[in-house]
């Protein structure tokens, strides 16, 4: 299964991994660098679909 992430800030990111740890990190590092957002896990988590 298929993990991914697109950015909701009009924005070009987008994440899409196997591994949905990856996902989640690679979310939080696009916030924390991008947007100057701090996101729990768990916050990053939750924009985490499945991709098929």
């Amino acid at each position: 299964m298929a993990y991914q992430v697109q950015c909701s800030q009009n924005d070009d990111f987008m994440i899409k991994s196997e591994d949905e740890h990856e996902v989640i990190e690679h979310v939080k590092e696009h916030a924390q660098e991008k947007h100057d957002m701090d996101l729990s896990d768990d916050e990053a988590r939750d924009m985490v679909q499945q991709a098929s």
